[in-house]
């Protein structure tokens, strides 16, 4: 009977307990992560990106400024070169006649195209011959040649274009640095001061001498940047 006893009274205390307990609010201490000052975080930001912008803006007005230079340099050194080979140029009389020669086989060339062209559009006007009347004749005759000269010209001109822009195309890619400009400069100067020893070692025409030489420049300079682009050296 005693442990029935004790069992009553251990349930009428569990009873108890649950229509009379309290809710009591504990203080626990919960971990956070660790927050930086965002006043002080920007602080920083802010001091080292201007810091790093005045640096950057102080370092572009120095190249720029050198870069100005560097160019004002090149550009009176290439003017002070040029001026002096013109001159000199002008007071030789070994450039003066290669140039007349080689400007007068150009003009002579010239001139036997054009006759060539007036030629072949006079054959092709040559058929309004068959046409009894003579003033309808002389009209399709001009009209004929004058097509067929257009047509001539605008061929001729496109293929000159067409060549220009293939070698201005070629120069730029491989050749449009200062060291082309040197190269130019040069030889046309040893080609100017040194006209007369070079005519009595080799009687080229200097002018044709000169444009070959520069063909063999681009040449080399074409296949020196292909050879080092195939290696990736660029």
């Amino acid at each position: 009977m005693a442990w029935k006893f004790k069992y009553e009274k251990a349930e009428q205390e569990k009873l108890y307990a649950q229509t009379h307990q309290k809710t009591v609010e504990v203080a626990v201490e919960k971990k956070v992560p660790y927050e930086k000052c965002e006043k002080c975080d920007r602080t920083a930001y802010r001091k080292a990106k201007e810091k790093c912008d005045s640096r950057k803006s102080q370092l572009e007005k120095k190249y720029k400024n050198m870069t100005i230079g560097y160019e004002s340099i090149l550009f009176l050194l290439a003017w002070y070169s040029i001026t002096t080979t013109l001159f000199t140029a002008i007071l030789s009389p070994v450039f003066l006649n290669d140039c007349v020669v080689f400007f007068g086989a150009l003009g002579k060339g010239m001139g036997s195209l054009f006759r060539e062209f007036v030629t072949g559009a006079d054959s092709f006007g040559q058929l309004s011959s068959g046409i009894p009347n003579s003033i309808l004749s002389g009209i399709v005759y001009w009209l004929i040649a004058g097509t067929v000269m257009a047509i001539l010209f605008v061929i001729t001109g496109w293929l000159i274009i067409g060549i220009g822009y293939q070698v201005g195309k070629i120069y730029r890619k491989y050749c449009w640095d200062i060291i082309s400009i040197v190269v130019a400069i040069t030889s046309t100067a040893v080609v100017i001061y040194f006209g007369e020893w070079i005519k009595n070692a080799n009687p080229i025409n200097l002018i044709v001498l000169l444009l070959l030489s520069h063909i063999i420049y681009i040449g080399i300079r074409c296949y020196v940047k292909d050879w080092m682009e195939e290696r990736g050296y660029y």
